[in-house]
This record gives structure tokens, C-alpha cells and sequence, in this order.
């Protein structure tokens, strides 16, 4: 009896830990995926996301195109934090994340951190495929940007 219990945990517990994994990819291929939008770079959204989802990012919502688009002069760093994920019923994963990409505009020169932040959120399905997981849908929504106050 203990045998059968034990082994039953067993494959619970291996059960959530492949979802988790599976989870953790889906959302490691969404994270490049996006910061390849923040930097234009078409060639590394490309490993990451199919033609379709590449194109409609890069060419018709990118990041340039938007309101703290034309001020992005030097990239500082970028965070994310996922306010929801689920999988739909054919298996994808589905996330909404809010981005806040840290930079410098235009006569403006920092170290560390940047002088202003701009936030976006984020809506992307993530495909398991044979070639790894996939962004098949990259909908980029502008929030806000604003001053980030340093200390002298």
C-alpha cells in the first residue's frame, strides 16, 4: 500500500514538474521574443516566433512606432511581470505581461538605469512546436513612460 502511494506522488509530482518546465520555456521564448521587439532585431525574433507573429511585431507595432518610441536613444534594461498565464484548451500558453523598458533619450547619458522608463503590456500566445516553443501572437499595448528621479 505504501508502493502504491508512493508511486501515485511520484507521478503527481513528475506531472507538475514537467508543466512547470513546459511552463518555464513557454515564458523564456516569449522574454526573448520581446526583447528582440524592444531592439528591432528581426533576425532574433525570428528564433523565437513564427514569420506571421515577426512581422506583425517588428513592421506593423514596433517599438519606434510608438508615443517613447521616437525619444529611445540608449537602452538601460528591461523588466517583466507576468500578470496572468494560462493554456488554452489546444495546449498553447497564453501570457499578458507588462514590460518597463528602462532608457536614455536624446542628450541624456547614464550609467546605470536610465533616465526614463517606458511601460507596455504585452499579450502573446507561446506554441509548442517541434522546433521548440513559438510566439504565434505578439500584441504590444503602449501604457505610459515618464522621469525616473535620481538622488545627487
Amino acid at each position: 500500500m505504501k508502493r502504491l502511494i508512493g508511486l501515485a506522488l511520484l507521478v503527481v509530482l513528475s506531472l507538475f514538474g514537467y508543466r512547470s518546465f513546459s511552463g518555464w520555456k513557454a515564458y523564456q521564448a516569449y522574454e526573448r521574443f520581446a526583447e528582440a521587439w524592444v531592439r528591432g532585431d528581426e533576425a532574433e525574433a525570428g528564433k523565437y516566433g513564427d514569420a506571421a507573429a515577426v512581422r506583425h511585431a517588428l513592421e506593423e507595432r514596433s517599438l519606434r512606432g510608438t508615443p517613447s518610441g521616437s525619444i529611445l536613444e540608449a537602452f538601460r534594461g528591461t523588466r517583466y511581470s507576468v500578470e496572468s498565464r494560462s493554456r488554452t484548451a489546444g495546449g498553447e500558453v497564453e501570457f499578458e505581461v507588462q514590460q518597463t523598458i528602462h532608457f536614455d533619450p536624446p542628450g541624456t547619458t547614464t550609467a546605470i538605469g536610465g533616465a526614463m522608463y517606458t511601460h507596455f503590456r504585452h499579450r502573446a500566445i507561446v506554441r509548442e512546436t517541434p522546433e521548440g516553443w513559438r510566439v504565434v501572437s505578439f500584441e504590444p499595448t503602449y501604457l505610459d513612460m515618464g522621469e525616473i528621479r535620481h538622488r545627487p
